[in-house]
């Protein structure tokens, strides 16, 4: 081979070697271009991914943000997620109440029987299921993840939980049925970042509603606490007539169904209904119908303790419970107390009659925030009609105390002048020939005289100045005895029931004026049923307290008795009701009755300390309830006997001390006619002089109690009070005074005007037979005797006449200190 063949070999081998270089530079180059393309792709997409992923968060902002409630809010994300996105199911999950379950509250891409249920997560993976996941075929399978899969039914998802305080409120959960790339693509963590920033806006959006819907809630609970109070305030005497109002706009408001006030009763029933309010389209509840738990033990008794009963849906319930409300119409319910002082007098029950309803915090302080606004109104209304009562009894306690002291002054006037007349009628008799003594005039004069002492006794039961005798008393035996006395006098078309309390206390009263209390009430209830009818008399015991015990006019009152006596007469009108206690006041006809009757009644309940209630209307008939204080008796000394009438003859020397001019005749004439010596004074002062002057003659005073210049009462101090030594007859028209109290204890005896000369008489010879037969057992002969130098009624023999507190005449029993718990009133 030659040199130029070698030399162009040499060349063509060189030349394919750059050109292999060159072949190798540009693979080099174009496998660069390739993969620039490649990013240039890649960076294109991610771009585009993020403008349709920004495009997306920027309408779905612009939309939640429209959104007026959390359900709208709801509504419209899931509708943009499955409208916008390539998922095909979407959930939005949020706690229950009892913070056990994730209760779907709004979905989409469901239909027909597939729908999505209550998730129950398990506690040990709350660290997982707290945070953002993602679930496709390459997920490791967990439990909570499987969970989510059945109750949901959605095969691959994305899981965007909502979380306070590392606790999942809420969850958004959304997905595909399938990976297909075609139809549903697989998810990847491109779609998790963008579900988190859905779910950062979904769940700031929501937070910013339930702020919201807080305010306004707050602006409404308090706009309704001052409304409820303002109604309250509009009628301060009354509020109870504004409650029916009250609970409308509660009910309103609140988006209420119905609202019950219930009143405690005190029967076998534990409530009634008294205010209802019931929104449009819901029916009222029977007036007559029970309230629904009352028929269930433990909600019965939680009622009756005053505990708050809240149940949120009957579903929750045991069947037989959940029935009981069913049958009333009621899903769900809230019932809070209403009290006073510390006592349960009813409830307010607020209730939805479809569904449930879950009672927040903010729902029961609201509520029972009104109910404690009711209780305050009642227990107002309940203060103001306590203290009305209280200041119209004091009114008419003075009133009639006015008009007692009036009747009392009346009385003992009319007393006088009674008993001036019965005394000359009695003397002109004496004085008569014996065929003259039965002459019609004579006898017309002493029964007039005796029909008008009986009006007077009555003027002096209404002013409290008549003679009662306090002791031991059953009143269901006054009851059976009086009845047994009035029977007849009630007529044949009348029936009387008796219903008496077993075993009934001893209580102190006085027999003879409840008595008198019982045949009066039963006269009225006759005459208010001409045509017949039941008239019933009942008796009872109970402990007193609260407003009860202080309508007593002394205190520390523990038992009461009542006395109820009720006719099915015509009845009375309010207006009559008012007047019926007042004296003199009365309905029927003239010549028919005083008006004495029923004041009679109320003096003698309120001398017992006790107080009457009256209850009337027209064509049903009148109850009278008396209220008398249980209290029990001490033991009393017994008292003396009576004594009989004795000898009529004597020849002492009598001081008399009496104001008024024919009374103090009448009696001198009447002593001086049994052979007495009398020395007669027109007031004290006269009868001290009278009886210095006469040294030791005089043997007994007869002396009255109310007198010019000087009263009975210092003319005894100045005599010595009980160390005195003549013995002394108090003459009075009622019963003595606090003053006169001492000079009625030293008194041997005392008269009761209007009296006679028998009875006058009779009393001064038994008081001085006494002193005397006393007086010579103890120092010889008496004082005033013919021959003696003594003081016969010294020490002891002065005694024997002063044990006989207030002696009288006419067969009653001794006259006793003013009732318990009242001071005795009045003076002659």
């Amino acid at each position: 081979m030659s040199a130029a063949s070698d030399d162009r070999e040499a060349r063509v081998e060189e030349l394919e070697g750059h050109l292999r270089g060159l072949r190798s530079r540009l693979e080099k180059l174009g496998g660069e271009v390739v993969r620039a393309d490649y990013k240039v792709l890649h960076l294109t997409q991610e771009v585009r991914r993020s403008r349709q992923a920004f495009g997306f968060l920027t309408g779905f902002q612009n939309n939640i943000s429209r959104a007026r409630s959390i359900d709208v809010l709801y509504r419209i994300a899931l509708k943009s997620i499955i409208a916008e996105l390539w998922m095909k199911r979407a959930v939005v999950l949020e706690l229950s109440p009892g913070g056990e379950t994730l209760r779907p509250v709004g979905s989409l891409g469901y239909g027909g029987d597939t729908q999505p249920a209550d998730l129950r997560l398990p506690v040990e993976n709350r660290s997982q299921w707290a945070k953002p996941h993602l679930v496709n075929s390459e997920t490791s399978p967990a439990e909570w993840t499987e969970s989510v899969k059945q109750a949901l039914e959605i095969p691959y998802f994305v899981w965007i939980p909502a979380t306070t305080n590392g606790r999942v409120e809420a969850a958004l959960v959304a997905g595909t049925m399938g990976e297909d790339a075609a139809q549903e693509p697989k998810l990847t963590e491109h779609d998790l970042d963008l579900f988190v920033s859905i779910g950062a806006i979904l769940w700031v959006g929501r937070m910013n509603l339930i702020a919201r819907g807080r305010l306004k809630r707050q602006v409404i609970y308090q706009s309704l606490l001052h409304r409820v109070s303002s109604t309250l305030l509009q009628d301060y005497d009354a509020p109870s007539a504004h409650f029916d109002d009250l609970i409308s706009r509660v009910g309103t408001t609140w988006d209420l169904d119905r609202i019950r006030l219930l009143t405690r009763r005190t029967d076998q029933r534990l409530a009634n209904t008294n205010h209802e309010w019931t929104a449009d389209g819901v029916e009222a509840t029977p007036g007559d119908a029970p309230y629904p738990l009352e028929g269930v033990r433990r909600w019965r008794e939680a009622m009756a303790n005053g505990d708050t009963i809240r149940i949120d849906g009957v579903e929750s319930l045991p069947e037989a419970e959940a029935q009981v409300l069913k049958d009333a119409g009621i899903g769900s319910l809230l019932v809070v107390p209403i009290n006073v002082k510390r006592s349960v007098i009813g409830w307010a029950s607020f209730e939805l009659c479809d569904g449930a309803r879950v009672w927040t915090p903010e729902d029961i302080q609201l509520l029972e925030v009104t109910a404690g606004l009711i209780s305050r109104a009642v227990a107002r209304e309940r203060e103001i009609e306590d203290r009305s009562q209280l200041e119209a009894e004091y009114h008419h306690s003075k009133k009639m105390e006015a008009i007692g002291q009036l009747a009392g002054g009346v009385a003992h006037d009319f007393n006088n002048l009674l008993t001036t007349i019965q005394g000359y009628a009695q003397l002109l008799t004496s004085k008569l020939p014996e065929e003259y003594r039965g002459m019609p005039g004579l006898k017309e004069i002493v029964m007039a005289s005796e029909r008008a002492a009986v009006l007077t006794k009555q003027l002096l039961s209404f002013s409290r100045r008549d003679t009662a005798t306090t002791g031991p008393v059953n009143i269901n035996n006054v009851v059976s005895e009086t009845m047994k006395l009035i029977s007849r006098m009630m007529g044949d078309k009348t029936t009387v029931e008796l219903d008496l309390a077993p075993d009934l206390e001893t209580i102190v009263g006085d027999a003879q004026q409840i008595s008198q209390v019982i045949m009066n009430l039963a006269v009225n209830a006759r005459d208010a049923m001409p045509e017949g009818g039941t008239f019933k008399i009942s008796t009872r015991q109970y402990t007193a307290g609260g407003a009860l015990a202080q309508r007593f006019s002394i205190p520390g009152i523990e038992k009461v008795q009542v006395l109820e006596l009720s006719d099915t007469g015509h009845g009375m009108s309010e207006e009559t009701k008012e007047r019926i206690f007042e004296p003199f006041f009365t309905t029927k006809e003239a010549g028919q009755g005083t008006g004495l009757g029923l004041s009679i009644v109320f003096s003698a309940v309120r001398r017992h300390a006790g107080f009457v209630d009256v209850a009337s209307r027209l064509g049903k008939g009148t109850t009278f309830t008396i209220f008398l204080p249980a209290r029990r008796p001490e033991e009393e000394e017994d008292k003396p006997e009576p004594f009989a009438v004795g000898t009529r003859v004597g020849h002492e020397t009598i001081l008399l001390v009496e104001d008024d001019d024919s009374v103090r005749a009448m009696i001198s004439e009447a002593l001086e006619s049994q052979g007495y010596e009398v020395l007669a004074a027109a007031n004290g002062r006269e009868a001290l002089t009278e009886f210095e002057d006469s040294g030791d003659a005089v043997s007994l005073i007869v002396t009255d109690v109310v007198m010019p210049e000087m009263g009975g009462v210092e003319m005894f101090i100045e005599l010595g009070g009980e160390d005195a030594d003549v013995p002394v007859i108090v003459m009075s028209g009622f019963p003595e005074s606090k003053d006169s109290a001492r000079l009625m204890r030293g008194a041997a005896a005392c008269l009761r005007k209007p009296f006679g000369p028998e009875e006058i008489a009779t009393a001064v010879r038994r008081v001085l037979d006494e002193a005397q037969t006393k007086d010579r057992g103890d120092l010889g002969t008496p004082r005033g005797a013919p021959g003696s130098d003594e003081s016969g009624y010294a020490g002891d023999g002065r005694q024997a006449a002063a044990g006989r507190e207030a002696m009288p005449l006419d067969g009653a029993p001794p006259t006793p200190e003013a009732p318990p718990g009242e001071p005795a009133e009045g003076s002659a």
